[in-house]
């Protein structure tokens, strides 16, 4: 038996306002009102969500979602994902490795 802890909650944008989730793997955006506009790091797509549109995460990256005008977002996170750590070189310090951000965090 799998079970699934789900987090849910709403942000009110207001105009040109930025909200970040660090991993967008597993969380699920959906515009409620306004548009907003959503770029995630190392990815060419513009995707624009109006009101009823959501977009699910599929893959381990930043994404930045930004308010054309005021909006409400709901955002969703149904299984914790672990974001990938970066590569250390060799002979540096490996502490910075617990500065990575992970989950959802305001911009």
């Amino acid at each position: 038996m799998r079970t699934e802890a789900v987090s849910t909650f709403k942000i009110e944008l207001p105009r040109h306002a930025i909200f970040t989730v660090a991993d967008i793997a597993g969380v699920d955006i959906e515009c409620q009102s306004g548009c907003v506009w959503l770029t995630l790091d190392d990815d060419t797509r513009d995707l624009v969500l109006e009101p009823g549109e959501r977009f699910v995460g599929d893959i381990h990256r930043r994404v930045l979602v930004s308010a054309f005008e005021p909006s409400s977002i709901r955002v969703s996170h149904a299984l914790p994902a672990a974001m990938p750590l970066p590569a250390t070189p060799r002979g540096t310090s490996a502490s910075h490795v617990r500065l990575v951000p992970r989950g959802l965090s305001p911009a």
